[in-house]
């Protein structure tokens, strides 16, 4: 419903860049639990992606996202795969529905986070392009990945919140100099609150300065031909690769994430960070302050009421081990 809602704000326009990023896959991680089965959703999503896409061929129909796993603490290899396997998933949804192969896989957008080391970011934005080619390959499809990459939430701190324009701004770094497509940074505030307009200026502020006065965006691939780079864009995908297998291995995404194969492997990731021992979060376990400053944030709007469309269908619910979010500095902020 809300694609058709946003096909008819640009009715008219049909070469208009539209992202209906359609993902019910991550709603259900998130969620735990579908309102009817997960199956008869990609069904209608893929319905409704073949209508759209006759009315605007240039538009982005699903966003095929790891973000959920990346939030829920797992490693960038389960990010990848996670990705990879809701995007065939997606892509088998949209063939279904009458789109040819092309146009299945060039509706897909790759949903990835973009974290405050710059190093892994890049070279995770390089990994993911290269199991799109091997993936799409397969298929027979060459068709180049586009990728949005989202400022992580899971590496800002509540505690001295400022230090988050650090990470911020490596992490937006990391997720231009891979080759992401388009780049969303939240705000330094985000733990804490809404964020003001000083906030959400010094976000947009910090994109314009990389992409105009470091000119981040003029060369492709500043990091191609590095040794560390290319083995760790290797490395990753090779990893990412070997877990997607292990998700198709189980019956595709869908039945890894109801038998809590997704969970558990965001989990694994989780109790290694767990065991290398206390992290180094600058104002957090490192240079902490000794007194913090006052950081604003807005107040909760008061949203009333408003009907909306009941998103359930005929069927049993579809339901799975959650993926919840958590931040990585939130236990030691407790201390």
């Amino acid at each position: 419903q809300a694609a058709d809602w946003l096909a008819g704000v640009a009715r008219g326009s049909p070469s208009a860049k539209l992202n209906f990023h359609m993902d019910p896959l991550s709603a259900l991680a998130a969620a735990g639990a579908s309102p009817g089965p997960v199956e008869s959703h990609l069904v209608s999503a893929a319905t409704v992606a073949a209508r759209l896409a006759a009315r605007h061929p240039q538009a982005g129909l699903f966003l095929a996202s790891g973000r959920i796993v990346h939030e829920a603490g797992g490693g960038e290899a389960a990010e990848l795969a996670f990705a990879a396997a809701s995007a065939l998933a997606y892509a088998r949804a949209a063939v279904r529905a009458g789109l040819s192969m092309d146009e299945a896989w060039g509706g897909i957008w790759l949903g990835l986070s973009a974290d405050a080391d710059y190093f892994v970011t890049l070279a995770k934005m390089r990994a993911a392009r290269a199991v799109w080619a091997r993936l799409t390959g397969a298929c027979g499809v060459c068709v180049p990945a586009r990728i949005e990459a989202r400022s992580s939430h899971r590496m800002l701190a509540a505690r001295d919140a400022w230090t988050n324009m650090l990470r911020l701004g490596a992490a937006c770094a990391g997720a231009a100099m891979g080759g992401a497509d388009a780049i969303v940074l939240g705000t330094f505030t985000d733990p804490l609150g809404l964020p003001t307009a000083f906030a959400r200026r010094q976000s947009r502020n910090t994109q314009l300065v990389l992409m105009e006065e470091a000119h981040i965006g003029r060369v492709a691939d500043p990091a191609a031909g590095s040794g560390y780079i290319e083995a760790l864009t290797d490395a990753m995908a090779r990893a990412a690769w070997a877990r997607f297998q292990a998700l198709e291995a189980a019956g595709g995404v869908i039945a890894a994430l109801e038998s809590g194969l997704v969970l558990r492997q965001a989990e694994e990731a989780a109790e290694a960070r767990a065991a290398a021992g206390e992290p180094r979060i600058v104002g957090v376990t490192a240079f902490p302050p000794e007194a913090e400053a006052p950081i604003e944030v807005e107040p909760a709007p008061a949203v009333p009421a408003a009907a909306a469309p009941d998103p359930r269908l005929p069927g049993p619910d579809t339901r799975c081990p959650p993926l919840v979010p958590v931040r990585l500095s939130q236990a030691w902020e407790s201390r």
